[in-house]
Order: structure tokens, then sequence, then C-alpha cells
């Protein structure tokens, strides 16, 4: 596998948020359990001082008028490496099967892959051991660059809380097919986008922060700055086609200037309905 993006536009505050979710995840089993730290280390298979200075840790958060809503707004950076590790880890090529389980014909392969969402990406399909494999690897991914004593280590609690927000956002589909006696995994997105409307709200707020601080750099006429709007008229039948075409290029864009190492930038745009003239 080559070196994966771990900066730039494709990762953002990955490193940071992939702690914040780990530790929100335990911290929610440490309430679930009735307080108990024991148990909660046990689940994820850390030292009960580990989960004691997490649990100090939110608390002091809350207590200094952060909510777990607002900490938990930052899971969704964590997740959004997924589609981009799949396709690098799991490519599929031209002519080449997506499903790469042994025993099926030809034509139960095609009828696997053709429950698929239209669109999907052009990844593998996974069968239960591979697709925690990734989930494994994401994990130590974002652990890696950490200092020790910071890292979390992997539990099946922490792998089960991302499959199902990967499951639940769309960006990863289950498909129980009668073909097979276990489950597989299908990339559907090649983006994740949070459903729930609370998350959205946290979502939004953050990107209207960074909007405004950008916006401020723009005023002060500091260099690599770019603001623009575009104001147009759309065929609302292929409205949701220009978006789409509008997503696949910035993406392009965006992978061409890429550079390992390279001076951190973000782009952040909206396109709607406009309401004035």
């Amino acid at each position: 596998m080559g070196t994966m993006k771990m900066g730039g536009h494709r990762y953002g505050a990955f490193l940071d948020a992939a702690t914040t979710a780990a530790k929100l995840a335990i911290y929610s089993t440490f309430i679930e359990q009735g307080e108990n730290i024991r148990k909660t280390g046990f689940l994820y298979h850390v030292e009960p001082k580990r989960v004691k200075a997490i649990v100090k840790e939110i608390q002091t958060a809350i207590a200094d008028g952060q909510s777990l809503k607002s900490l938990n707004s930052k899971e969704p950076y964590y997740l959004i490496a997924v589609p981009f590790l799949w396709q690098e880890k799991f490519p599929c090529h031209d002519q080449e099967p997506r499903v790469r389980l042994p025993g099926l014909t030809p034509g139960e392969r095609k009828t696997i892959e053709d429950s698929l969402p239209s669109g999907s990406p052009k990844a593998r399909i996974l069968d239960q051991v591979e697709f925690n494999e990734l989930i494994e690897m994401l994990h130590d991914l974002s652990q890696a660059e950490l200092p020790e004593s910071q890292r979390m280590p992997f539990s099946d609690a922490l792998m089960l809380h991302i499959k199902f927000r990967l499951l639940h956002a769309g960006t990863v589909i289950q498909i129980d097919s009668p073909l097979v006696d276990i489950p597989l995994f299908a990339l559907a997105s090649e983006s994740y986008a949070p459903k729930d409307e609370r998350e959205r709200v946290f979502a939004m707020i953050d990107d209207v922060a960074r909007y405004f601080s950008i916006l401020q750099s723009w005023v002060r006429n500091e260099e690599g700055v770019l603001r623009g709007i575009e104001v147009f008229d759309v065929d609302l039948e292929r409205r949701q086609e220009a978006l789409q075409e509008l997503d696949t290029l910035l993406r392009a864009w965006a992978d061409k200037y890429h550079q390992d190492g390279g001076f951190p930038m973000v782009l952040q745009f909206a396109a709607g309905t406009r309401e004035y003239e």
C-alpha cells in the first residue's frame, strides 16, 4: 500500500478527532456500565487507571462549559478517512470482480454486485474479517503519530462503534445474501456525511466558525486566501447532476495539488438555492 495522505484536504483534524472519538466511546460505555471503571476497561482492553484519566478529562471538559454533543461533533472527521483507505487498500480495477470469495460462480458474483447502489465507488466488496481489518488499520493509522501516552488500544467495542456510524451514514452498506453464509460489506459512497440532524447542526457550527476565520484572513489581505462566489440559474432537472459534477471536480483538483507533508490548506464551500437577486 502506498503512503496514505494523513494531512491536507483528505484528513484535516483526523488525528485529534480520532482520539476524541475513542475517548467519547469509552466515556459513553462508562456511563452505560453504571460508572464501573473496571468493567469499562475490560470491554476496551484499557487499564483502569487510563479509563479513570479519560473520564476525568471528559468531565473536566463538561465542567468547563463544553458538552458531550459538542465534543462528539468532531467524530465525522475521524470517519472521513474510510472511503479513501478502502479504495487504496482494496481497489477493484476494470474487468475484476468486486467479490473475491471462493466457491461462487461468475453469475453469483454478478448477482451480489448488482445489489449495490448505482454510482458506488469502484472498490472490492469485503467479508467480515477484511472489513474489521480495515477499521483496525484506520485506528492504527490514527494513533501512529500520537505520543505514546495518548494512544488508545483497539477494541471490539470501538470497532462496533465505528461500524455503526459508517452503516448509519450510508457510507458502507451490509449485504446479507442467501448465496453466502457471512455478511458482506460494500463501500457505497466516496465520502462520509452524518445523517442525523443533530450531528449536521454541529458540523454546520464548525463550518461557519472555520469559514469566518478564513474570511478574516481575506479581510487582512493575507496571501494564500481566495474568496469566491458564483451566481447562476440552473435547470431543476439537472441540479443534482451539476452538484455531483462539482463534487467530482473539486476532488480531482485537491488530488492534483495535494502533497504529503505540504502546507495545510482547506477548501470549504456550500451550494444551494439563491434567495436574493
